[in-house]
């Protein structure tokens, strides 16, 4: 009688659980590329690739004319050179605030205050104590995380109230909507992911670099900019470069200050129409089948294979530096270092630059929350948050049901999945394994991809599959948009299970299945915790993703609580507020009301982000205390 090892079958099933679940990235990315490629062959076929890729007029109310032929009125050349350009002027902007921000960071935030108080009142005495124990460094992480966090429909009003009139009066009066306006809000959005991607590349040079650079007679500005910064060089173009996809793939906030035209701009306050924005103004007005909507499908398409070749040109990076300066100052090349040792001008005028910039980026977040809480406070009531409500007088609640649905629904199948595929890359996967490479280049460019194009999907697929937009269709998507966060966050808290406890449950006689779950995974529950808190962050402020799949109707509470029927999220309401205010009080105008009720539910969002941050600080300092 053959005898089965229960521990080796329940080893061998698992493992194709998990290998299934870190494959569903790659059927995941293969789905919407399919999707996106089927529903835009139509356009290609009718109005022709060059026509459509070249073509210079984009005006579907000509379609029906007899004086133009439909090859001739699809063209998204204007929208692709716009959004070229905004990206290029918001990465050269946020892109160096960002890099100057993260070297401040890195090099000269001091880690607290030293203040002094000689004088004998006790109270006074206690509170300078207090203060001084303040740990700057980590207020100011705290504060990059946090502008990473706010969702980008309140930047989207923050650019309308703040920038636009600034903007409106550097123009003699004249529009401040436009070309500027977008790329200057573009630049405040990517700003937190380029610094806090270079402050980790500049933390992870060799830290005898910076020293050898100080023993040679360096300053502390000519150590950081002459030998750190280069040897960082690969690191800070790869987050560049996570920045412009950023920035390509942006829409709300670029809808509401881009003006909406499909021109070619003529200066830096023409209104303009980028190829995020072209969908979502056109989508709405899209007949099922019609060549309007294919060509916003084949829009997408394109606007996808251009953010995909972005972020696969991250591979190009070399991942080792190669530059010759840093080496060539530890070395001690007397050819070289002469110039490292004299006390140049520039390093020290970039050091002040830094703090400049890192002053900026605390007093733009300090004004944008008080910009937020002074407008919002006042109009928040009891009512509006949790009122009754119609549909010419919304309310919040609808909004707070279906944003739980969708958090509860989405998490609900990507923890598993997520959980699942980090298993299979961390503790089953051999190191240097191409198919494991594959699996990470797949679940880095579903990362990537524009929530513009995860909204296209979604109406495609699942909004298809279950007979129109709904709540449920919105937590099928959210599903694609969170996955990779968790198998990332997963991943590394697995990694950093102490390899000693896996091999003393296995001297123990476990097999690798219990193992993992009896032993590295309640050890690695922080780094769970922390990707289901950055998750839920994700659901909360996303907006493009939603609008085509959970729906932009205002609805009621009844409605709300069946997840087969559409209801806004949170952040979709912020959006409609904008885009289809409603008059509920007769002597106030439709836009005034909509823009109280936008300021109410950003301070709503902005508490919950704060929430969810201070979670995640909660956490991972119970984890560094751990370790400690």
């Amino acid at each position: 009688m053959i005898k089965i090892n229960k521990t080796k079958v329940q080893d061998a099933f698992a493992k194709y659980i998990f290998i299934v679940c870190a494959c569903m990235s790659i059927v995941a990315v293969f789905g919407i590329i399919g999707y996106i490629l089927y529903a835009s062959v139509p356009a290609f076929r009718d109005i022709g690739v060059f026509n459509f890729l070249f073509g210079t007029l984009w005006n579907h109310g000509l379609e029906d004319s007899d004086r133009w032929d439909i090859t001739q009125i699809y063209g998204i050349l204007p929208m692709f050179v716009n959004s070229i350009i905004v990206t290029v002027m918001s990465v050269v902007i946020g892109g160096a605030i960002a890099i100057f921000t993260a070297c401040f960071m890195v090099f000269w935030c001091p880690d607290k205050f030293h203040l002094r108080y000689a004088g004998k009142n006790k109270a006074v005495a206690k509170f300078v104590a207090w203060f001084n124990k303040i740990n700057l460094r980590s207020i100011f992480d705290q504060i990059i995380k946090l502008l990473a966090g706010i969702p980008s429909v309140i930047y989207g009003y923050f650019g309308l109230s703040v920038i636009v009139p600034i903007l409106s009066a550097i123009n003699g009066g004249n529009t401040g909507l436009g070309i500027l306006a977008c790329s200057l809000v573009l630049a405040i959005m990517i700003l937190p992911t380029v610094a806090s991607l270079t402050k980790n590349a500049l933390e992870a040079v060799p830290e005898q670099y910076y020293e050898g650079a100080l023993a040679l007679g360096n300053t502390k500005a000519q150590a950081a900019f002459n030998v750190v910064v280069p040897a960082a060089r690969s690191g800070i173009i790869s987050a560049l470069i996570l920045g412009i996809g950023r920035a390509v793939g942006e829409t709300m906030a670029v809808n509401m200050v881009s003006g909406g035209r499909a021109l070619f701009p003529t200066g830096l306050f023409s209104f303009i129409r980028t190829l995020t924005t072209n969908i979502v103004m056109e989508m709405s007005e899209a007949k099922t089948g019609s060549t309007l909507e294919s060509a916003l499908f084949a829009t997408g398409f394109v606007l996808l294979v251009l953010v995909l070749l972005i972020n696969l040109s991250i591979n190009l990076v070399p991942k080792e530096f190669k530059g010759k300066r840093g080496h060539k100052v530890l070395k001690g090349d007397a050819n070289a270092d002469i110039r490292f040792v004299k006390k140049g001008l520039v390093p020290e005028i970039l050091k002040y630059v830094a703090i400049a910039c890192g002053a900026l980026i605390a007093f733009t977040l300090v004004y944008l929350i008080v910009f937020i809480l002074v407008n919002g406070i006042p109009h928040i009531t009891w009512n509006f948050l949790f009122g009754e409500s119609t549909r010419t007088t919304p309310t919040l609640l609808p909004s707070f049901i279906s944003t739980g649905y969708i958090i509860l629904i989405s998490l609900a199948i990507a923890l598993p999945i997520g959980i699942g595929a980090a298993i299979y890359l961390s503790e089953y996967s051999k190191p240097g394994s191409k198919v494991v490479s594959v699996i990470r280049t797949f679940i880095d460019t579903l990362a990537g991809i524009p929530s513009i194009i995860f909204g296209l999907f979604g109406s495609l697929f699942f909004a298809g599959l279950l007979g129109g937009r709904c709540t449920l269709a919105g937590a099928f998507t959210m599903v694609l948009v969170i996955l990779p966060t968790i198998i990332r966050s997963t991943e590394e808290s697995l990694r950093a299970v102490p390899m000693s406890l896996r091999e003393a449950s296995y001297g123990l006689g476990a097999g690798k299945f219990r193992t993992i779950f009896k032993v590295v995974l309640p050890n690695a529950f922080a780094g769970i915790a922390t990707a289901t808190v950055l998750s839920i962050g994700r659901i909360v402020g996303e907006s493009a993703a939603l609008v085509y799949t959970a729906g932009m109707l205002r609805t009621t509470v009844p409605n709300a609580l069946n997840p087969m029927n559409a209801a806004p999220t949170l952040t979709v309401f912020l959006y409609m507020c904008w885009a289809e205010p409603m008059a509920a009080n007769p002597a106030m105008g439709v836009a005034e009301v909509g823009l109280n009720q936008a300021y109410a539910t950003a301070v709503v969002l902005l508490v919950i982000t704060a929430i969810l941050n201070l979670l995640v600080y909660l956490i991972e300092r119970h984890v560094k205390k751990k370790k400690g």
